[in-house]
């Protein structure tokens, strides 16, 4: 097994280290290949603002190595256009905002996809993904093989038009890292809450996947928590969360937030909930995906609130001792979370406001005897760990473990890895 965990698929590891700050390889994360159709080859002496906006339909940009300093927006607004650098490697290319351009990328177009390269210092988000009013829908936005870093709102935003008349659905973050350093906290923008950034942040969006990405350090100290690594609410839909490596931040994976949301709602033509008001997010899975922490800023791991049909499945949700703002690993709350809790490694699982769960051989209390190296995140389930090994149900929407191993038909292991 490897030294510690990163995302599910095979055993690949084509773009492993995202961001090139030497941390541990992400599992199963081959380079995308370049575009093979006609492309655009981009500089940092060219203006890749001008280009992206007048960039006509189906365009692939292939930006060579270097940093490209923003003095503008780029803004994506022609369907299918592409950003990749030439190298497939993100830690050659960084397009830098300086902290002096509100938002590096703004995407209200389908099908555009922007892998390996850095994205960081954005006053407020490093890319904006929402549809204009009037739509038409966003779908099939790919962020790939990326690091997003220091930026000073949510790093990656998705929402709808002021007019709620068109949304941003289908889209996927795979193989990606989140980073927030000690640098750029300070750049972090406050409101009356405090400390308003993350990870990612989805208003009413629909089958999305996020996919074998790296969130870490996303956190202020002691200003108020941090919005979520992950999170997709406002009446969002069908979200798969799965093979994530959540690190050190405040929150991580959060359906739903508050008991009627932000006074915003979206409305299904299925109706697949009748008459029951308020929902948070509807369906979806969160699974495989490993959440640790250590730091005095943890609050939760995983939150559902208003989840209604929700399953959560082979997470393993841990923290140290050190992490003295802990309130809960799985978190579920108000009358509309109706979920299913099965085979989850935890610290704590709480309840709240009438919210129901089926429930199915969930740990708490989670000695961290039981992983290799838990000091250094590292919890695949040691030789010895006889309370999770073959201890768990079989669940059909299971996945794949975080070394992209499928879990044992009969007796599962409990939590992220199957040993």
């Amino acid at each position: 097994m490897l030294a510690a965990c990163g995302g599910g698929g095979d055993k690949t590891t084509g773009d492993a280290n995202p961001g090139g700050d030497g941390a541990v390889p992400l599992v199963g994360c081959p380079a995308r290949p370049l575009p093979t159709g006609p492309t655009v080859q981009v500089t940092p002496a060219d203006n890749l603002a001008q280009l992206v906006f007048d960039a006509a339909p189906g365009t692939a940009f292939v930006l060579a190595d270097g940093t490209y300093t923003l003095t503008a927006i780029l803004q994506i607004h022609a369907a299918g256009v592409s950003l990749q650098s030439a190298s497939s490697d993100a830690s050659t290319v960084t397009l830098d905002a300086g902290y002096v351009v509100a938002e590096a990328i703004q995407v209200s177009a389908p099908d555009v996809t922007i892998a390996h390269v850095t994205i960081a210092h954005a006053v407020d988000h490093a890319i904006h993904v929402s549809p204009p009013d009037g739509g038409p829908d966003v779908t099939g936005f790919l962020l790939y093989g990326a690091a997003l870093i220091d930026n000073g709102e949510q790093f990656l935003k998705v929402n709808p038009p002021a007019a709620r008349d068109a949304f941003v659905d289908g889209g996927r973050v795979e193989c990606t890292r989140f980073t927030m350093t000690d640098a750029g906290r300070p750049h972090v923008e406050r409101n009356p809450g405090g400390c308003y950034t993350g990870g990612i942040d989805a208003h009413s969006a629909r089958g999305w996947v996020v996919r074998q990405n790296r969130f870490e350090s996303i956190f202020c100290a002691g200003e108020g928590l941090a919005e979520h690594a992950v999170h997709f609410w406002v009446s969002g839909r069908d979200t798969l969360v799965e093979n994530n490596t959540i690190l050190d931040c405040a929150r991580g994976i959060g359906f739903g937030l508050g008991d009627a949301g932000n006074g915003e709602t979206r409305v299904y033509a299925d109706d697949p909930y009748p008459g029951v008001g308020y929902v948070g997010h509807y369906d979806g899975v969160i699974r495989n995906n490993v959440i640790w922490a250590s730091i005095p800023y943890f609050d939760t791991g995983i939150s559902l609130e208003q989840a209604m049909g929700v399953r959560v499945l082979h997470n393993t949700v841990v923290s140290a001792d050190s992490a003295t703002g802990f309130f809960s690993s799985v978190d579920y709350r108000f009358a509309n979370s109706v979920v299913t809790l099965a085979n989850n490694l935890t610290r704590r699982i709480t309840v709240r406001d009438g919210a129901t769960a089926t429930l199915a051989t969930n740990v708490e209390t989670t000695d961290l005897s039981l992983f290799a190296n838990a000091a250094a995140a590292d919890v695949h389930l040691a030789p010895g760990a006889a309370q999770a090994i073959d201890q768990g149900t079989a669940e059909t929407d299971a996945g794949l473990d975080i070394d992209g191993d499928p879990h044992t038909s009969g007796a599962p292991d409990i939590g992220a890895d199957e040993r």
